[in-house]
């Protein structure tokens, strides 16, 4: 990783938890004592399994905008009632990009491995989701977006193998990444790339945290008789099949019937994204 690339690192991290007043090694984010937070410690370098020419690959505001609209698309064409057999969703979330939950992921991409980390949750959101992919590929005939675009199809081609009502007959690891992708309350999302040479092959890890995770006794939204009849502000614009971007959630709640309030997110409409 260049010196420049590091050092911008540590700017964000000390913007994420000094400038806001928390510490993600002293406070208890995720439910085991023993777990470490992803931040705690970490500066970036990269992990045992990168090689020497491994490199973040930076996100601009357009591959951000970009993964972001494919995630509400293949969000959009499920919620609708009309995919397969899947039932319309009554209040699934449009997601939008989180500038921290993207910089956790950066820091869990460096370690250029399959496995998903085990503590990354912020203040604002107490549980939160992961995938973890990679491409192998001969070239560097593709570009980034296309790479990007092609492992979260992947993803989403998951429902393949997913049951109708997206429940507990599925096979966990085989739908998981699409669950994820169909969370409800998944409200925001934040990426990190990273490319490196394998012998005579090209790689491309990709790691997306998210706004909340899945509960595995829970299916990942909630059905209802048309898509987006529970939105109460309205539907997206762009993806009518999504409550718009002014809706609240209970990001934070244990399941969707806690009665113990919760944090409530509100979400603005960013016209740039």
């Amino acid at each position: 990783m260049s010196r420049v690339s590091r050092i911008l690192l540590v700017v964000l991290l000390c913007l994420f938890s000094g400038g806001y007043g928390w510490d993600y090694c002293q406070e208890h984010w995720c439910s085991g004592p023993a777990l470490e937070h992803v931040a705690c410690n970490n500066n970036g370098s990269l992990g045992a399994q990168c090689k020497l020419e491994a490199r973040l690959v930076p996100l601009s505001a357009e591959l951000q905008e970009f993964i972001v609209r494919q995630v509400n698309l293949y969000r959009n064409r499920v919620a609708s009632g009309t995919f397969r057999n899947f039932a319309a969703a009554d209040r699934m979330a449009s997601i939008q990009w989180d500038p921290e939950l993207a910089t956790l992921a950066e820091l869990a991409v460096r370690q250029c491995s399959l496995d998903t980390d085990k503590c990354r949750n912020t203040r604002r959101f107490k549980h939160v989701g992961q995938i973890v992919g990679h491409v192998i590929f001969s070239a560097y005939r593709f570009s980034d977006r296309q790479l990007i675009g092609h492992k979260i199809y992947n993803w989403f081609k998951e429902y393949k193998r997913a049951t109708e009502g997206l429940g507990l007959g599925d096979p966990r690891g085989a739908t998981a990444s699409f669950r994820q992708l169909m969370q409800e309350r998944a409200t925001h999302m934040g990426c990190g790339v990273l490319r490196q040479r394998r012998h005579r092959w090209q790689q491309q890890f990709i790691v997306c945290n998210f706004a909340r995770e899945n509960v595995y006794h829970e299916p990942p939204y909630a059905s209802g008789h048309r898509a987006a009849a529970g939105c109460q502000t309205g539907t997206n614009p762009h993806f009518p099949h999504l409550c718009g971007l002014e809706e609240h959630y209970d990001v934070n709640a244990v399941d969707r019937f806690a009665s113990r309030k919760s944090l409530v997110i509100r979400m603005k409409y960013n016209e740039g994204r």
